[in-house]
């Protein structure tokens, strides 16, 4: 690859401020970039050299050649089951455990499998602490360099990953992946026990937890808990009293980012979110798709105990907790019917010598009176 192909190519330089690049990392400036000294002035690093291919930036025109031999090699080691093809054996190897499931390299301390030695070589620094890469920018630390050169996008802005169908980037290829689903419908992380289906695994795990009644993640100060760590940050929030995020337009302040957001709506529509059905409007998005669910029949809440279904969230919830406090009452009723059983009621108290004889007495006169007739 020549020079001239290299500068049609330019990428944008990122921007970090200079008194945390030095203190973290030695940066080598290229011709004409000379250091601005300790004054906190911005420190350009430059990425000249950019992949026609896929986009990725170099500091150096030999990365970028070394690069690009990724793109043209020749790769002739094809999988059996998906077709992807490798330029080596070892590759295909390794690329054939996500088929096979395969996993052997074993954590030594919470034994979690690994399909690369690398993986858990990452896995590791967890247990050890150890995080060497280190941001320029803000001095935050990560386990490995491509989780570092993930966080600096969020510095620098850069969304290289664009979707093909609605024009959104995102800095990540996994949260690209991700928003197409909504445009393929694909739903592929399915509960076992309801059938219903999620984007994202991490959806899939917090709707388990319906199932299960698990509440991981306390609150400090309450003791209240909750299904994810965001609704107890959101909770923690709403027990401070602090103010944060306020209106521009009517100086009302919130205690939440989210909750200031559905503010501004009401400054824009009252009910921008309409019914295609009925055209029936509402303040919030999800307020439709709960709507929406009229239309449709679809009642996607299954309760295991007794098949009932239900269309929301939180009134499945309260069904739920009816079960729960009957079986704390039978439990509680039969607790109580062995304790009757173990105690024996106390023997009657014997009558007093004077009331059996005056009985008797009266028993005999009866015996005469009958005996004379």
């Amino acid at each position: 690859m020549n020079s001239s192909s290299s500068s049609s190519s330019y990428s944008l330089p990122t921007m970090v401020p200079n008194s945390s690049l030095l203190d973290s990392m030695s940066v080598s400036h290229s011709a004409g970039g000379s250091s601005s000294g300790g004054d906190g002035k911005a420190l350009l690093i430059s990425k000249p050299f950019k992949c026609s291919e896929c986009g990725r930036s170099f500091t150096q025109l030999t990365g970028l050649e070394l690069h690009e031999m990724s793109h043209a090699a020749e790769r002739p080691y094809p999988c059996e089951l998906c077709g992807k093809t490798f330029a080596q054996t070892s590759a295909l190897t390794k690329h054939q455990r996500v088929h096979t499931g395969e996993k052997p390299y074993r954590c030594p301390v919470c034994g979690k499998c690994f399909a690369l030695s690398s993986g858990l070589v990452l896995h590791k620094r967890i247990h050890t602490g150890e995080r060497p890469h280190t941001c320029p920018v803000c001095s935050k630390t990560f386990i490995s360099s491509s989780h570092l050169a993930l966080h600096l996008r969020s510095h620098t802005g850069e969304k290289p990953f664009r979707c093909p169908e609605c024009g959104k980037s995102f800095g990540r290829a996994s949260h690209l992946k991700t928003h197409r689903r909504l445009h393929t419908g694909e739903k592929p992380f399915r509960c076992t026990q309801c059938d219903k289906a999620f984007t994202q695994k991490a959806g899939l795990i917090m709707h388990q937890r319906l199932h299960t009644g698990e509440r991981p993640f306390k609150c400090d100060r309450c003791g209240k808990t909750f299904r994810s760590s965001g609704h107890l940050l959101s909770h923690q929030v709403l027990e401070s009293s602090e103010r944060n995020f306020k209106c521009a337009q009517c100086e009302k302040a919130f205690k939440s980012a989210s909750s200031l957001k559905q503010h501004l709506k009401t400054h824009e529509s009252r009910e921008p979110f309409r019914c295609g059905v009925c055209q029936r409007s509402f303040a919030r998005s999800s307020y439709l798709q709960l709507h929406m669910r009229t239309h449709s029949g679809e009642r996607p809440y299954h309760c295991m105990v007794c098949n009932k279904t239900y269309a929301k969230m939180a009134t499945f919830e309260r069904h739920c907790k009816r079960h729960q406090q009957q079986d704390q009452e039978e439990d509680e009723d039969e607790e109580e019917e062995e304790e009757e059983e173990d105690v024996k009621p106390p023997p009657l108290p014997s009558p007093p010598q004077s009331v059996k004889t005056r009985a008797k007495t009266r028993a005999r006169a009866k015996g005469k009176g009958k005996k004379g007739k």
